[in-house]
């Protein structure tokens, strides 16, 4: 009748509510379950897990792996011959071990989570994690050497380093091929920026340079055996032949440092089998460069000449002064790369007890008379105490400090559930009050016999009803935005409660700063634009294709028996599984992108075109056919408007699909766009920058898909008027 009510919304059923408090019981049920989750400590460390059927505990061992689930050092032989379990069953354990293609970012993730006990990489992805929080304690330098290779195309026309400048070369960040290939530029006088660099693993970095989509590629040494063999690359440099101060690495064996610290004579038992592996392969050179190329699958001509020629030096599993400068140095090339920004104290960062421990007990049962000398010299390069009394006071006033954060936390979220409650149940009953008001205004007019008292009354309920009907939509607008804020307050309680490390879930504050200054200083805005660009592509493409088919298949029963079969198939492979096929048939520039977008986003826009042209009324089909229509005025005037709300569902379905397709591809081959800036970010463990990237994501995601929205209601307004009166 009059301000803005109409007879209709006045009149709606109580059930409306009730279709709203049910919805409100379940966000509310939701909520609860992600508390209970965290509460539960479903986030936290995991201690190493039992075998009921053995009754043994699993120490679970991690390390870099470029293909194969195989060590190439000292960690390898003990897993191999056993020796791992040997030391560890008299104390109730027993070892597995995993090796990540992923390398340092995903055992990074992995300790993080609680899911390994010891992890044995390169002291760069140590120092790397250490550095960024990571808490971890450093037991003994396994490996020195460099088994990296750099590799080139022949068709590239690199024959010599100097030959890289302008070239696409694929490297893993925040790992130690990264220092590598630094290094390797550093000898012809390049940086970093004279080359286009391409963050990716090993084998797809090695399976691109096969087909020409990169133009060279660090690769683990042996990799590229293949390649070579054929003719279709070269190596232009080699770790273990260049100058051993400044190529050789050193590989560490690092406790997560809860466990660690809790068991010592566990460190002290691994330490020994890693020992006894080492003396196997002094002793028989041979026999274990024949059982690294059985297991890593490289010949064994690959395997010798990337040995070093002392192993004593190759496999130290000591902590001297030499190895520990060694560290140092490492630290210092990822300071002056800006890998890092907190340096640590390597020395402190060592525990050498249970090295001191294993290398006494180990040679003591040998029979070896300085058992004790050695064990001190194995340890000179790292002190043996550490200052630990004056650590006392600030210890007790951080957990003040912590205490109090905590309770104003958990104050905010209680403050949160008492709003929502408030806003919940206030809602629902205005618009309980609603409803009646709007009963009497009804019969209020409706009652024939109303004078002016009866008029007066009236326009008292209306008056109360418009006022009422602002709060309303003011409490509809805070419900619409409630679960929205509900997970920033849990993000913040999680965080600032100390329930969720910082280190796997930032700070909200330090999100909102990632983000202010990634957008200022234009790093954001051109890596969505890039990936925009890409989607507009894909998409677009996928668009014409997907309602072109869709409308042949949908309108001629021998189209659709035709190609449904063939696109049924090829919709069931995973999406993921494609980029690979498709960074090394287009390579990594756009081709490759653009191809993993269309083929996400062609599927839904042709299946519910498909839906869309099948449903519309056989009875104006028929009534068209009476008219004798041409079937180009029978699809343009009967077909496509009836399917065109199915075509728009199809349309901001693959939208939505087409972000997670060109991140993807972005995050596994790529040296620009907002996916390659998240896996690089993750790659150094920034996960402001990750966190900041996806909200970014998420806003630009919905803002294209308000547009679209806009679009489908000015091209289907009849659809508007449908859904306003159903």
């Amino acid at each position: 009748m009059n301000g803005g009510f109409n007879l209709r919304t006045r009149t709606s059923s109580i059930s409306d509510s009730s279709a709203t408090a049910g919805r409100i019981r379940v966000i509310v049920a939701a909520m609860l379950a992600v508390l209970t989750i965290l509460v539960s400590g479903a986030f936290g460390v995991q201690p190493a897990r039992a075998d009921e059927s053995t009754g043994l505990k699993t120490l679970r061992f991690g390390y870099p792996s470029s293909g194969t689930n195989w060590n190439n050092g000292v960690l390898g032989v003990a897993l191999e011959k056993g020796y791992l379990d040997e030391y560890l069953k008299p104390l109730g354990y027993k070892a597995t071990g995993t090796g990540f293609v992923g390398a340092a970012p995903a055992l990074h993730e992995a300790l993080t989570g609680g899911d390994l006990d010891y992890v044995d990489y390169a002291g760069f992805a140590g120092i790397l994690g250490k550095s960024k929080g990571i808490d971890t304690t450093l037991l003994a330098v396994t490996e020195y050497n460099s088994g990296w290779r750099l590799v080139a195309s022949t068709k590239s026309g690199i024959k010599s380093i100097k030959d890289l400048k302008g070239k696409k070369v694929a490297y893993m960040r925040g790992a130690t091929p990264q220092m590598y290939l630094i290094k390797v530029l550093q000898q012809a006088d390049l940086k970093f920026s004279d080359i286009e660099a391409v963050n990716t693993d090993l084998p797809s970095g090695l399976s691109t340079l096969a087909t020409n989509g990169i133009d060279a590629a660090v690769v683990s040494a042996g990799q590229e055996q293949q390649l070579v063999d054929e003719g279709k690359a070269r190596v232009i440099h080699s770790g273990i032949k260049a100058d051993r101060k400044i190529f050789y690495e050193p590989t560490v064996l690092i406790g997560r440092t809860d466990f660690a610290k809790q068991h010592p004579d566990v460190s002290a038992a691994v330490i020994k089998a890693l020992l006894k592996a080492k003396d196997d392969i002094v002793k028989d050179p041979d026999a274990f460069n024949k059982l690294s190329a059985q297991r890593s699958g490289n010949p064994l001509n690959v395997v010798e000449a990337t040995a070093v020629d002392d192993p004593k030096v190759g496999h130290p599993v000591t902590l001297t002064p030499a190895l520990i400068d060694s560290m140092k140095q490492v630290q210092q090339f990822e300071l002056d790369n800006k890998l890092i920004a907190n340096p640590i104290d390597v020395q402190a960062w060592a525990d050498p007890a249970p090295l001191k421990q294993a290398i006494e007990e180990y040679e003591q049962d040998k029979g070896v008379a300085d058992a004790k000398k050695d064990a001190t010299a194995a340890v000179a390069g790292v002190v043996d105490e550490q200052a630990a009394g004056a650590t006392g006071a600030s210890a007790d006033a951080a957990a003040r400090n912590h205490a109090n954060t905590a309770f104003a936390a958990i104050a905010l979220l209680v403050g949160y559930v008492l709003f929502a409650v408030a806003v919940t149940v206030g809602r629902n009953r205005l618009r309980a009050w609603l409803n009646v008001l709007n009963r009497k205004e009804i019969a209020s007019v409706a009652d024939d016999s109303a004078d002016e008292s009866s008029a007066s009354t009236t326009a008292s309920l209306t008056s109360r009803i418009q006022s009422l009907g602002v709060a309303k939509r003011v409490l509809d607008v805070v419900f619409l935005v409630l679960l929205p804020i509900g997970v920033f307050v849990v993000w913040h309680v999680a965080t600032a409660s100390g329930l969720i490390s910082t280190l796997v879930l930032p700070t909200i504050s330090s999100v909102a700063d990632t983000i202010v200054g990634q957008l200022t200083s234009g790093t954001f805005k051109g890596d969505l634009a890039i990936s925009i660009s890409r989607i507009l592509k894909g998409y677009g493409l996928a668009a014409v294709f997907g309602i072109f088919f869709g409308v042949i298949m949908g309108m001629s029963l021998s189209a659709n028996r035709f190609f449904m079969l063939a696109f049924k198939a090829i919709r069931q492979i995973p999406m993921m599984a494609w980029v690979p096929l498709l960074v090394m048939w287009f390579g990594i520039g756009e081709g490759s992108k653009v191809a993993v977008i269309f083929l996400a986003a062609f599927f839904p826009i042709l299946m519910n075109t498909i839906d869309g042209i099948t449903r519309v009324d056989r009875k104006l089909v028929e009534v068209g056919n009476m008219y004798q229509l041409s079937r180009w005025r029978l699809f343009r005037e009967i077909y496509l408007p009836g399917a065109l709300p199915s075509i728009f569902v199809g349309l901001k379905l693959a939208l939505g699909i087409s972000w997670m397709a060109v991140v993807g591809s972005e995050m596994i081959a790529a040296s620009s766009g907002i996916g390659f800036r998240i896996n690089d970010a993750r790659s150094l463990m920034d996960y402001s920058i990750v966190f900041a990237g996806m909200i970014v994501i998420a806003v630009a995601g919905v803002l294209m898909d308000v547009v679209l929205s806009a679009i489908s209601r000015a091209v289907t307004p009849w659809e508007t008027i449908r859904k306003a009166t159903a």
